[in-house]
Parts: structure tokens; C-alpha cells; sequence
């Protein structure tokens, strides 16, 4: 019920197009909560388990509600009264069978967790960060009130603008940055004149494309990105990509290794050319071997999780494979 009401009223704020508003009452709904923490607590991991396992199921209302509380709970760490989440990860460096348990912020922890593995998911995350910015943008006056919002925790970043102090989590740029160009042909481009004419976002989450021309999230389009490593590994644990075209995958590609992280000033002549793709290659052969590591080791897991490694091999391995020999050539 409080997921279903606060996604009703910002999504009406954002379809009046209200560029400024007061986000108090969010804010001290969720302060009221801290006093109830197992209803808190309930809050807390119903969000998690939308975010990270059910985001298929959503549509743009859910969204907006999970961004816009996700906005608060960061801007105001008094708000998820230092609510904790255990997570487990993969080492591959000791070993293909060692992991390691660290514990994280509630807000660090969903952000980080943000599903990739369709295009479905994919789209729900892309409407997610751009939801975020333009929300974060919106109340960015009441953010100025909070006596913490210099601080930085988990990569969180304090983002300058005109009208003052908006504070954006770091990975929320770098995952804006990597979605958006994948899913919106018309992001690769440096135009402000964006027609959406060639996007395979899913029809669940069309609202997003009415926001990307928002001049908050075209600045952290090209502000933020992640690494070229970190960006491989991302598309290399991607499930399923049935929705993306050969086509569509492969200029995708090329865009993104020649044009986005490439820079042509430093590949005046054939010899540093020539060194620039060694360097890709390195990459893209690194990260194919760490994923042949960590899962060629026999599993004891449910059959779900087996299929799912197996599906693995065969989208994402099998694309981050076919960029390898197509740079080689």
C-alpha cells in the first residue's frame, strides 16, 4: 500500500511536469517509519526483492516509487536507520570455488544490485537511474537542508549544478551511462536532438524515454562511465538478449570499443593504433577466462542456477567471444 501510494503521486507530479517540488514529505514519511523498524525492515526488503528479482514484473509506477524512496533513503541516512545487507561474491583471483561476505548499506547494496540480465530488465533499470536523476534534481533544494550531503559512502559522489547541490550516487551515473546508449540508438549520438526513433527499451517502461532529454541526465550521460573492464564484465553476464538484434548488438559494439571509450587523439599513427586493440583484446580475452574459470567448476546448486550458467554461455560469453574475433580480424 505505501509502494502503490507514493508511486501514484510522484508519477502525477512527473506528468504535470513539475520541474520543482517539495520532497519533505517522503522524506518524514520515512522517518516516521524509523520508529516502527520492523515495518521499516519489511519496507526495506520488499524493495530489494522488487529491484533485484521481480523487475520483469513492474511497470513505470513501480519505478518511480522505488527510485523516489531509494532518493530519500540516500539523501537521508537517518531515514533506513542503518539497515544492513550481508553479500556473499565470487573471487575468482583465490580460486573459482572462494567467495567473500562484506556488509553494505541498504541504499549501496540495491543500487549496486540493479538486474541487467534481459532486456526487460535492462529497460526497468534504465528507467530506474534516469527516474532517479530527475527526481534527485526536483527536491534538490530540500537535499540542501541535509546537514550530511557532502558526505560519500560506497563511491556515492556530490554532483554540482546551477541550481545548487544534488547528490547522485556515482554508480547511478555509470550505470545511465552504459544502459542508455545500449538501449536508445539516438545516445551514441552528441545531438540534444533526440528523436527515440531506434530504441528496444520494452513497451513496460515507455516513460523513460520522455525523460532522457532532460538536461540533468544528458550531463551524466557523458560525466559518467564506467571502465571498459568493468563494462565487459557487465555485458558478459548478460542471461538472455534475445530482443537486441545481431545487428543491433554488433554496431552496438563497434560504437562502444571505437567510439566511446576510444579516444582518437591518442591513435595518430598505426603504431598506437596498433597498441589501443592489443589493449582491447587483452581485455575482452581476460574476461572470457575469468568466466571460463569461475564457472567450468562442477556445481552443486538448483537446477534453475545451472541453466541459468548455462544460458550465460550462451548469450553473453557467446557475444563478449564474438567481439573478441571480430577485433582480431
Amino acid at each position: 500500500m505505501l509502494l502503490n501510494t507514493i508511486g501514484e503521486t510522484v508519477t502525477r507530479l512527473m506528468n504535470l511536469a513539475v520541474k520543482e517540488c517539495d520532497g519533505s514529505w517522503l522524506t518524514q514519511l520515512l522517518l516516521v517509519l524509523r520508529s516502527h523498524v520492523s515495518v521499516l525492515r519489511t519496507l526495506c526488503a520488499v524493495v530489494c526483492q522488487l529491484v533485484t528479482r521481480q523487475a520483469n514484473a513492474l511497470a513505470d509506477c513501480h519505478a518511480h516509487a522505488l527510485a523516489a524512496i531509494l532518493v530519500h533513503l540516500n539523501s537521508h541516512a537517518s531515514c533506513s536507520a542503518g539497515i544492513t545487507v550481508q553479500r556473499t561474491a565470487a573471487t575468482a583471483r583465490d580460486g573459482p570455488n572462494a567467495t567473500v561476505t562484506k556488509t553494505v548499506p541498504f541504499v549501496s547494496y540495491v543500487l549496486e544490485s540493479l538486474p541487467l540480465s534481459t532486456t526487460v530488465n535492462m529497460s526497468f533499470s534504465l528507467l530506474f537511474v534516469v527516474f532517479y536523476v530527475i527526481y534527485a534534481k526536483m527536491i534538490g533544494r530540500e537535499l540542501l537542508t541535509d546537514e550530511n550531503q557532502t558526505s560519500t559512502d560506497q563511491g556515492l559522489v556530490v554532483q554540482q549544478s546551477v541550481d545548487g547541490c544534488v547528490i547522485i550516487p556515482d554508480h547511478v551515473g555509470q550505470m545511465l551511462s552504459y544502459l542508455g546508449p545500449k538501449l536508445v540508438k539516438d545516445l551514441r549520438s552528441r545531438s540534444s536532438n533526440l528523436g527515440y526513433k531506434e530504441s528496444v527499451v520494452s513497451d513496460k517502461f515507455l516513460s523513460v524515454e520522455r525523460f532522457l532529454s532532460s538536461d540533468s541526465v544528458r550531463t551524466l550521460l557523458e560525466q559518467n562511465r564506467m571502465t571498459f573492464e568493468t563494462w565487459v564484465q557487465k555485458e558478459i553476464e548478460v542471461v538472455d538478449d534475445e530482443d537486441l538484434s545481431p545487428e543491433w548488438l554488433r554496431e552496438y559494439y563497434m560504437w562502444v570499443v571505437f567510439t566511446r571509450w576510444h579516444k582518437p587523439q591518442s591513435v595518430d599513427d598505426s603504431a598506437t593504433a596498433q597498441m589501443y586493440i592489443i589493449s582491447i583484446l587483452q581485455v575482452l580475452a581476460s574476461a572470457l577466462l575469468d568466466f571460463d574459470v569461475r564457472y567450468s567448476e562442477p556445481h552443486t546448486c538448483c537446477h534453475n542456477t545451472t541453466r541459468q550458467i548455462s544460458r550465460l554461455k550462451q548469450n553473453g560469453h557467446h557475444n563478449i567471444s564474438d567481439l573478441l574475433q571480430a577485433s582480431r580480424r
